[in-house]
């Protein structure tokens, strides 16, 4: 399907990983930082395109590695080495068929859980 190559060309590589010790196979997905254009977000850092701040980031990707399914001890890894829970997910259905995930995720420390 046509969103799979998009994300394998366009995406980074990021893979989960569990407390556990689990590790999936590197995969491709968007991470991009969630940027607020109204001024009720005000803690946040002023940019050119909106406000960023909180750490907070869009994450699509391929249905396959369902985030709905995993608890909050799970994390996505990138290839930049940054580690991000997830705050919530949701999966996009065309019909009966889930197209891809949809999360909010936030950036966090070693110690986090």
């Amino acid at each position: 399907m046509i969103i799979e190559k998009v994300f394998n060309r366009y995406g980074r590589s990021v893979f989960l990983t569990g407390a556990d010790g689990w590790q999936s196979p590197v995969y491709n997905a968007f991470l991009q930082p969630l940027r607020y254009k109204t001024k009720l977000y005000l803690d946040g850092t002023p940019t050119p395109i909106g406000i960023n701040g909180n750490d907070l980031y869009l994450y699509l990707g391929p249905a396959e590695h369902d985030l709905t399914r995993l608890d909050r001890t799970y994390r996505i890894n990138d290839s930049d080495g940054c580690r991000y829970s997830v705050d919530r997910a949701e999966k996009i259905y065309s019909g009966e068929r889930a197209l891809y995930v949809w999360a909010v995720v936030r950036k966090t420390t070693e110690g986090d859980i």
